[in-house]
């Protein structure tokens, strides 16, 4: 079977390489294909992917093409990791947000809306184009942030094929068995929420309920990412743990303030530590793959230590060690979110799977949400299939905060669809960290100049 990656030329497409190759045998894939339509980056990162995949499993075909039709022709699977406009549109946002002296991450708020802008119109495309070439009852894993909204997006606009993926909750399990130095696989807990607003409950070891113990643990807020937190916002969430994306609604005001005294967002740290990676390399493609590697370890470690540094004032405070190639291939897999989609691919095909939080429809899991809404909710795999945990009694913020950003996805989608200016400055007014029509008129128009190529005219 075959998987394509349609983003392939991204910085991460080496990790991905080595999940994928790890876990093809077991799921049955054949062929890995990367598509990029930035061919160098194709040719530098996709080439690192190849060889460190060909390590792994020397019998895996691996392709690189610019062309979606030849990576989308019969492909089964498909992962879709897009950033349209690249980190110049990222930096963009970011900036217009500090003209207006708001945030502009680009999972929430108008950096988000700015991204869903530009990404849902290329990716219905893609989706449209696979109906055509793709294998029958071929499935999309959406990548693309912001990952809820644009699988809502897409979802309405009747591909149902699509699952919404995000590495986020699996990684934050993961801090948390290693808190109770208990093996990942006897740890669970209950994620509800959308994409990057989401809250955790529910904590269990061997069925049995630790929640009492997590939140009493020394190092909960100094060893994981409650580290941006403290024990009296948990007390305001009625004793839930929120995931890390929700620092940026409890103090938009000393980030906006920290991100001044910087000079910049993480955007502009990304960018330039991505330029100088990519310069590196481009100077050294003769040289070997371990030393090629060495160049890429060595900047993706500065670009994941500063994650959340800017925003968090350096609350969230990163040490990741830079690892050789073969330290790299050996280092045991945590997946990423190439991992929560080959984890969906090995339920749906009836073989062992754990919980997994993914972004699907809401059915009955939040009563709050209509059925159809897209929410992050954890599910449980039965018979070949997906089945999302069901949670009452939300607590009072959280029932606020999800009810309203989801008004907001809704009606970011209806704007995007319908090119309407008045649905957009609604959606805009929703959104907590924006909520100024006047703000959000001038950004709608300074958007849909900037990013005109994708939306057209909007009346």
């Amino acid at each position: 079977m075959k998987l394509t990656v349609l983003g392939g030329g991204g910085v991460r497409a080496p990790y991905l390489a080595k999940t994928l190759a790890l876990q093809s045998k077991q799921l049955a894939l054949t062929e890995i294909c990367f598509m990029d339509i930035n061919e160098e980056k194709l040719t530098i990162y996709g080439g690192l992917a190849r060889a460190i995949a060909k390590k792994i499993n020397p019998d895996l075909t691996i392709s690189l093409t610019t062309s979606p039709r030849t990576a989308l022709t019969d492909a089964n699977y498909v992962i879709t990791t897009l950033r349209v406009e690249g980190d110049a549109g990222r930096v963009f946002d970011e900036k217009l947000a500090q003209k207006y002296n708001i945030l502009g991450q680009e999972t929430t708020g108008i950096g988000g809306f700015a991204m869903a802008l530009r990404s849902i119109p290329v990716l219905k495309e893609y989706l449209e184009l696979a109906r055509q070439v793709s294998a029958k009852g071929v499935l999309f894993f959406n990548f693309t942030n912001p990952s809820g909204l644009v699988t809502q997006a897409l979802i309405n606009a009747g591909y149902d094929n699509v699952y919404g993926i995000c590495d986020g909750p699996a990684s934050f399990m993961r801090e948390i068995a290693k808190l109770l130095d208990v093996d990942i696989m006897r740890f669970s807990a209950t994620c509800y929420g959308l994409n990057h607003l989401s809250f955790y409950r529910d904590f269990t070891v061997d069925g049995k309920d630790v929640s009492a113990q997590i939140l009493a643990h020394q190092q909960l807020f100094k060893e994981t990412e409650m580290k941006l937190f403290d024990e009296a916002t948990i007390d305001v969430l009625q004793q839930e743990l929120p995931n890390e994306y929700l620092y940026f609604y409890f103090n938009h005001q000393a980030i906006i303030t920290s991100i001044a005294r910087h000079g910049c967002a993480r955007g502009e740290t990304i960018q330039n530590i991505n330029q100088r990676m990519l310069d590196e390399l481009r100077a050294n493609q003769s040289a070997s793959i371990e030393q090629q590697f060495a160049i890429f370890a060595h900047h993706l470690l500065e670009r994941e230590n500063s994650y959340f540094a800017i925003e968090s004032d350096g609350r969230r405070d990163n040490h990741y060690k830079a690892l050789s190639l073969p330290e790299f291939i050996a280092a045991p897999d945590t997946g990423g979110y190439s991992g929560i989609a080959l984890n969906i691919i090995r339920g749906l095909q009836n073989k062992p799977a754990w919980p997994m939080t993914i972004l699907v429809k809401n059915n009955d899991s939040i009563r709050q949400l209509h059925p159809d809404d897209v929410i992050e909710i954890t599910c449980d795999m039965h018979d070949g299939k997906i089945m999302p945990r069901r949670v009452d009694d939300l607590p009072a913020y959280q029932s606020h905060i999800i009810s309203t950003i989801k008004r907001f996805e809704n009606l970011t989608i209806h704007a995007i669809e319908q090119r309407c200016k008045k649905s957009a400055i609604r959606a805009l007014m929703v959104h907590p960290l924006i909520n100024d029509y006047t703000i959000a008129t001038q950004i709608l128009n300074e958007l849909l100049a900037e990013y005109q190529a994708y939306t057209g005219e909007w009346r």
